[in-house]
């Protein structure tokens, strides 16, 4: 975030917390351990099949990140995501136009690099009538040791191509971003669950391996350099030295947690017409044991906070 040096400390939080579109960030699993804030347009919502995000995220930062995905590195990208409608230029991850992209175009898969001052590209149209608001695993792959690039759909590997160079994906001063080409502005209309860096090119066993209990690179493993899971909410003390909090128990959306979301919980629960909470708000409600929904132990959680109103307090239900 460019900001003057001369900014005060309360300066600089201030600046912060515009950043944030709902004080939510995601803890990255990777051994670069990111807190990826949820930001601008993109949208955390729940799901039957957990968190997703829409829109798009800029993942902060990273050396290691930016020297896997340029120069002649092998990479794969990997995501996992709901298409929910069909633009041109359908985003998936970027780090810029000349750079690298992974995207569907008029209907088809398509993964690209800028390198030796040109675009090489490899895409795959089939399936494409049964693409629309289903959950695929997609890949795009750059080999560097056999100057290949290949993607992958689904655990199974659908298209590759030569690049016809030697040289190198082109670097990029862009930060990589989910949902949106940073140089383009090009965005996505999509649902984001799990997205992935590996500083290798994966193998279609490899790739298909990631989404079970027995994955071939965990997220702890030296070539994993992001693993973002939308689920894996980030809580204050994942974010040092950040004044903005994330904002589990904030089920009232007013920015700040107290008894009054407390409140909002229990109305919720006992007239889910009448006081029925945001996706947002259940997302932060659901803080007692995240994943389990929202319940009345929650706002029992949220009443405790406060140790020195707790006994004013009436009991949940009273």
């Amino acid at each position: 975030m460019p900001v003057s040096s001369k900014l005060t400390a309360q300066e600089l939080s201030d600046t912060a917390a515009k950043l944030r579109s709902n004080g939510t960030s995601i803890q990255d699993k990777s051994p670069n351990n990111l807190v990826v804030p949820v930001t601008g347009s993109a949208k955390l919502k729940s799901t039957a099949d957990g968190n997703a995000v829409s829109g798009d995220v800029s993942v902060p930062q990273c050396d290691s990140i930016d020297k896997a995905l340029s120069g002649h590195n092998s990479f794969t990208v990997e995501a996992n995501f709901v298409p929910t409608g069909n633009p041109q230029f359908n985003m998936i991850a970027s780090k810029g136009d000349h750079a690298f992209g992974l995207r569907t175009e008029n209907s088809k898969l398509y993964f690209f690099i800028h390198a030796g001052g040109e675009w090489r590209a490899v895409e795959y149209s089939g399936g494409s009538d049964q693409w629309l608001g289903k959950k695929h695993q997609v890949a795009g792959i750059y080999d560097a040791e056999n100057n290949m690039l290949r993607i992958y759909c689904d655990g199974k590997m659908v298209a590759e191509k030569a690049t016809g160079t030697t040289s190198g994906v082109t670097t990029s001063g862009y930060n990589f971003t989910i949902g949106k080409c940073p140089e383009t502005n090009r965005g996505s209309a999509s649902d984001f669950y799990e997205v992935r860096v590996y500083s290798k090119a994966l193998s279609e066993a490899e790739l298909a391996s990631q989404n079970t209990a027995s994955p071939a690179y965990g997220p702890d493993d030296k070539c994993v350099q992001l693993w973002l899971d939308f689920d894996n909410i980030a809580v204050a003390s994942d974010v040092p030295d950040d004044p903005t909090p994330s904002l589990i128990g904030d089920a009232n959306l007013d920015a700040k947690v107290t008894i009054a979301d407390a409140t909002a919980i229990i109305q919720s629960l006992g007239n889910k017409d009448k006081y029925a909470l945001s996706d947002e708000a259940k997302l932060n409600a659901d803080c007692f044991n995240p994943g389990d929904g929202v319940t009345a132990a929650d706002a029992l959680a949220i009443k405790k906070l406060d140790a020195n109103i707790i006994s004013k307090l009436p009991e949940i239900g009273e």
